[in-house]
């Protein structure tokens, strides 16, 4: 799709907010700048080259000009146009603190450098949370203009002293929570966003503009280096260093990972280049990441779709577009797959309660569906873009968005934040005071409501949180309103029975209730370990396959009241030859009863394409029986059970010679008959191959 930006928000919103005041340009006069020979020459040299870059206005550029404008500073560092130029520059870039002294230095040098210099100093001001100042500065540079700027500036100026008046509220009423970098095995001097988890593995995946850029070229309209995907692993306590993602992930171009699917076989990505942006998939198969392919149904003509997020039974996506039909310039939309699961729908916008008449940007949707944070630079911000979460109603409508909260949030820009599964920590991408030179990322940790402590009178550095409480952080009252997932894991490894080699295997889960296929993953071939996220309240049927080997399938209960369960599946698949034997757990009959429910059609058409692949085998389907009741009628209900199997399978095209019932009743138990789990294993049908 042919866009004007050549990358998605990695670049528009790390270039300061765009409000109606454009930053004049001081020009640096070489009369007011020369105060002696010494040095002036090499100095003026730095003032023009600064100068050509900061007229780029590009956020690279800014950096560029900065470097120039600073070492000219050394030679004389009473310059008010050039304090102005410096200041900017470090407002345009990720230095607040630094941006308010060469500010402050130029207005108290020569007061009006600019017409300008009273919204950028309060600019400066708001940025380093002195909300009370900066409102104060926005109000005596609105009463300072002419009339028709006053008009055409009115909504701005509102604007920022509305976002300071939220700072002071926020500040006022903090989240308790600790925000703590990632350290330095992720965070470089250069931007570090978009943080992307496969929390089951510790695997972070994330982006950045570094160096060392597949390509090695800057972007031309940012001038920074070109986007690459990273990866880090979290051993011994700490983010390992970095990776590059190798090709075909990472090309010569902007290359942006922004989602994972729940059980880490599918990465989705953005990719920029020269004015087309658009949003890829790539699977992981065969222990590589395959080619990434686009998703055109999401992707739209001249339109810009870039963050974006899926729910984790992978049948809604949200995300961000231009699209037309929003309530401003970028909204957030969704889109539901088929019935089918075959393809996305026309995509509807979430409508104006969620989406503001000014930017909204990276969104990420909760485990449970229920919740989606977003970024947004409009409803109660203070000051960039901060990250706001609204819950979807029973209807399908969605709440108020509510800001998260200061220390979370802070004047600057704040995005791409995300939830553990289990909703105690948040990461997202910030450029704190702390950060290593620009956007960094960051793990919030959520203390949950606090409790009264009683304090004895001896040392304090007795309490355990004398050692643990941050220094950078201030009294912390109320906790943010965090919703409790419920979410399972099923995982486990599928191999060979005889061998023990881990096998490619792929794994369907259907909902038992609805006959509905819920979720189709597939086992890693160097490892043959799955995972697979799962509600709870559900009866699922789980089926393991792979080429030449007899299927398995297993049968189990996640209860509505489980939070968080982890339920462990190893599956052996046995190879197709005589003597394979498999226990058809998804075949249900009523209690003393042989007529088939139709939940078991799936497993037992499973079991017809294997016989109508392998036309030579012979099967024996075989019924058996718990102890209870005469071991007559025991021994006739199995052989009705097993019958009624083979009458269904007949029906589906199979040859007769190719499949025999026999009915075993209680005579071969798998367990004892005293409890209740021992008999429901001994209530079973089986298939075994007799010839092949």
């Amino acid at each position: 799709m042919n866009i004007k930006l050549y990358i998605i928000i990695f670049a528009s919103i790390f270039l300061y907010n765009q409000h109606a005041v454009a930053q004049e340009f001081a020009k640096v006069k070489k009369d007011n700048y020369k105060i002696e020979e010494s040095g002036f020459k090499e100095a003026w040299k730095h003032v023009k080259k600064g100068s050509k870059l900061y007229r780029i206005n590009k956020k690279g550029a800014y950096y560029e000009a900065l470097e120039h404008f600073l070492t000219a500073n050394n030679y004389n560092k009473d310059n008010a146009a050039l304090n102005y130029l410096i200041g900017i520059s470090y407002l345009k870039t990720t230095k607040p603190s630094e941006a308010l002294k060469f500010l402050e230095n130029a207005n108290f040098i020569y007061g009006y450098v600019t017409k300008d210099i009273l919204f950028w100093l309060a600019k400066a001001k708001q940025q380093n949370y002195k909300f009370n100042e900066a409102i104060k500065d926005y109000e005596d540079y609105f009463n300072s203009l002419p009339a028709k700027e006053m008009q055409r500036q009115k909504a701005t100026i509102d604007k920022c002293i509305e976002e300071c008046e939220t700072g002071i509220k926020l500040m006022n009423n903090p989240v308790r929570c600790f925000v703590d970098n990632l350290g330095e095995g992720v965070n470089t001097s250069a931007p570090e966003y978009s943080p992307v988890f496969f929390f089951e593995d510790s695997v972070l995946y994330f982006t950045s503009r570094r160096e060392n850029t597949t390509g090695g070229k800057k972007n031309p309209y940012s001038r920074m280096y070109y986007e690459d995907a990273y990866i880090s692993n979290f051993k011994n306590g700490k983010w390992q260093d970095a990776e590059q993602m190798e090709m075909p992930i990472n090309t010569k171009h902007n290359d942006a990972v922004v989602d994972i699917s729940p059980e880490g076989r599918e990465l989705c990505i953005y990719r920029g280049h020269k004015g087309e942006g658009d949003l890829f998939n790539s699977q992981f198969k065969k222990d590589y990441w395959e080619k990434p392919g686009k998703m055109k149904r999401i992707n739209k003509g001249k339109y810009r779709e870039s963050s974006v997020s899926v729910t984790k039974d992978s049948m809604t996506i949200y995300f961000i577009s231009d699209r037309n039909g929003g309530q401003g310039r970028q909204d957030i939309w969704m889109s539901q797959k088929t019935i089918d699961g075959s393809k996305w729908q026309k995509p509807l916008n979430l409508g104006y309660v969620v989406n503001s008449k000014y930017d909204e940007e990276t969104v990420e949707i909760s485990s449970d569906a229920k919740n989606l944070y977003f970024s947004s630079k409009g409803h109660n911000t203070i000051g960039g873009y901060d990250v706001f979460v609204t819950h979807k109603n029973d209807d399908g409508t969605w709440t108020e968005p509510k800001n998260i909260g200061y220390p979370i949030n802070t004047p600057g820009d704040d995005v791409f934040f995300m939830l553990t599964p289990n909703e105690k920590f948040g990461y997202y991408s910030s450029d704190r005071a702390d950060s290593f030179g620009d956007k960094d990322l960051y793990q919030v940790v959520f203390l949950g409501p606090e409790k009264p402590t009683h304090v004895s009178e001896g040392n304090p550095n007795d309490l355990i949180a004398y050692f643990t409480e941050p220094t950078n952080e201030s009294d912390i009252e109320k906790p943010v309103n965090i919703q409790v997932i419920q979410l399972s894991l099923v995982k486990g490894i599928v191999t060979d029975a005889y061998s023990g080699s881990p096998i490619k295997a792929s794994l369907e889960l259907v909902d038992n209730a609805t006959g509905e296929l819920v979720k189709i993953v597939e086992s890693y071939a160097s490892t043959g370990a799955y995972t697979v996220p799962l509600p709870p309240g559900k009866d699922y049927a789980l089926t393991a396959g792979a080429p030449d080997y007899f299927f398995h399938s297993e049968n189990f209960v996640i209860s509505d009241t489980s939070i968080h369960e982890v339920i462990r599946k190893d599956i052996q698949l046995q190879p197709m030859g005589v003597g394979a034997k498999i226990v058809l757990n998804n075949v249900f009959f009523d209690s003393g009863k042989a007529i088939l429910r139709p939940e078991s059609y799936a497993e037992l058409n499973r079991l017809t394409q294997i016989l109508v692949k392998y036309k030579n085998i012979r099967v024996e389907i075989s019924g058996h029986t718990d102890s209870q009741g005469s071991e007559i009628s025991n021994q006739s209900l199995s052989q009705r059970r097993a019958q009624s199997v083979v009458d269904y399978i007949l029906t589906q095209g199979v040859n007769l010679a190719q499949i025999v019932a026999v009915g075993y009743g209680e005579s071969q138990p798998r367990a004892d008959n005293v409890t209740a789990s021992g008999r429901q294993l001994n209530r079973r049908v089986e298939a075994k191959i007799l010839e092949k």
